[in-house]
């Protein structure tokens, strides 16, 4: 335990007087990590937009003048929350390859960072769209030159619907949605009456006692032959969420999740035995949150004999940035199973303020800054000067407040935590990280900020 390193990826030294570069008025290179997927025009409008930044040196702030200030770890204002580089791009990468190998699009649940950046990052890898939980999230998308969302929800709110009809006049943008009920049917039916062409819909399946979705497969199917009547709506595939189910692996949830998947297919196949996919080009099946997209490529890998071509889409989220504890236990690409895994790209850093008691420490950091509805931070080390101390198990995060964090330790001696030194934390569930930062720097593998991602929440 008293084992230390030079400063690592995610470590930082804590300079008694640090000071702080001044943000310049001329907006920088665009981002490395964004890449093309997105038009270059208005992710540059937003670089250039003054944002409320706590953690940053200098507020309001732009993510231009971040990206090229010079800024090293160590200048952030603590607690702060930050992107690895390297992490980063190898799960980007990574996951973009473990699709190709199945032969299964990915259209990510961008609302899990909620960040034009990273989108374009996605799907400049190839990603076939977008995945939103909601209309709003699908009209931010589109403001930024997103080409194809689905918006996984049945939508029935009458603004919403009408933001959908002005979407359809658009021929260089596509929007889907869900549909699980006949009065769902009724409500688009009206409101899109006028649309210039009709909203492609996949009809959603679900699980008895949980969210959304059709329960009964030949319920389903007469929903279906309800929308494939429509002259508003076209069926154009069938649609589940596996990650209803517990998302563990050591029950039998697996093997729940692989037999309940097989109803997907069995829909396609009836579906298409009556023809109700008729409007359509092709037969979207598509399910996959981030903890079995194994088993939807598995399960999806056979599609039956259909009269249109099958696109099979996973739209995990969290493999973006993966995480220490909820995403490491439960992904099929977790460092204990994979020759490859992916990797943790998500960081905090807090500042010890106090050791009021033995054993325990009080951290500036808490439920505004972190997740906790899954797992507590996990504290991977202490940084104290040039030193890297790993923690190893000796310290854990046992109770968050609104801005203080209960720190409980063994460690002794120069291992045990002190007033001003800095606790580098492991986070998990990414999707409750992000939306608490609306800007986000990016660190190199010396810890000095390369870029900087926005949100949009």
């Amino acid at each position: 335990m008293t084992d230390s390193s030079t400063f690592r990826p995610g470590a930082a030294s804590a300079p008694s007087a640090p000071s702080a570069p001044s943000a310049p008025s001329a907006p920088s290179a665009p981002s490395t990590i964004a890449g093309a997927g997105l038009p270059a025009a208005p992710l540059a409008a937003l670089d250039t937009a003054p944002v409320e930044a706590r953690s940053l040196p200098d507020s309001p702030t732009t993510a231009a003048a971040v990206r090229s200030a010079g800024l090293h770890l160590r200048d952030l204002w603590l607690p702060a929350v930050t992107l690895d580089e390297s992490a980063l791009r190898h799960n980007l990468d990574r996951f973009a390859r473990w699709c190709a190998d199945r032969g299964a699009d990915l259209a990510p649940h961008a609302k899990t960072t909620m960040s034009p950046h990273l989108w374009s990052a996605q799907l400049d890898r190839g990603a076939w769209g977008l995945t939103a939980a909601t209309t709003a999230q699908a009209r931010t998308m589109r403001s930024f030159g997103a080409p194809r969302v689905l918006i996984a929800n049945e939508v029935v709110e009458e603004g919403q619907l009408a933001w959908i009809a002005d979407a359809l006049a658009d021929p260089d943008f596509h929007v889907l949605c869900l549909v699980d009920s006949a009065a769902g049917v009724r409500i688009m039916e009206s409101a899109l009456a006028d649309a210039p062409r009709p909203l492609p819909v996949l009809l959603e399946l679900g699980v008895a006692g949980r969210r959304t979705g059709v329960r009964d497969l030949d319920d389903a199917l007469d929903l279906a032959r309800r929308v494939a009547a429509s002259p508003a709506l076209t069926l154009a595939g069938v649609e589940a969420f596996e990650g209803v189910f517990p998302q563990r692996r050591d029950d039998d949830s697996p093997a729940r999740v692989r037999a309940w998947l097989d109803r997907l297919l069995d829909f396609a196949r009836r579906a298409d035995t009556e023809d109700l996919f008729a409007g359509a080009d092709e037969v979207i099946v598509t399910a996959g949150g981030s903890c079995y997209p194994d088993l939807v490529a598995d399960a999806l890998s056979s599609p039956p004999e259909l009269s249109l071509p099958v696109r099979r889409i996973i739209r995990s989220g969290c493999y973006l940035t993966h995480d220490d504890l909820f995403m490491e236990r439960a992904s099929p690409l977790r460092s204990a199973v994979a020759d490859d895994p992916l990797r943790p790209a998500l960081s905090c850093h807090a500042r010890v303020l106090s050791r009021p008691e033995p054993g325990r420490a009080l951290l500036g950091v808490g439920k505004r800054d972190v997740s906790f509805d899954i797992d507590l931070p996990v504290p991977r080390a202490l940084l104290r000067g040039d030193r890297r101390i790993p923690l190893d198990g000796a310290a854990r995060v046992v109770e968050l407040n609104d801005h203080h964090g209960f720190l409980d330790f063994t460690a002794t001696g120069d291992a045990a935590p002190a007033v001003g030194d800095i606790v580098e934390l492991g986070l998990s569930h990414p999707c409750t990280v992000f939306d608490k930062w609306p800007l986000i720097p990016v660190l190199d593998t010396e810890g000095r900020v390369v870029d900087a991602v926005r949100t949009l929440f």
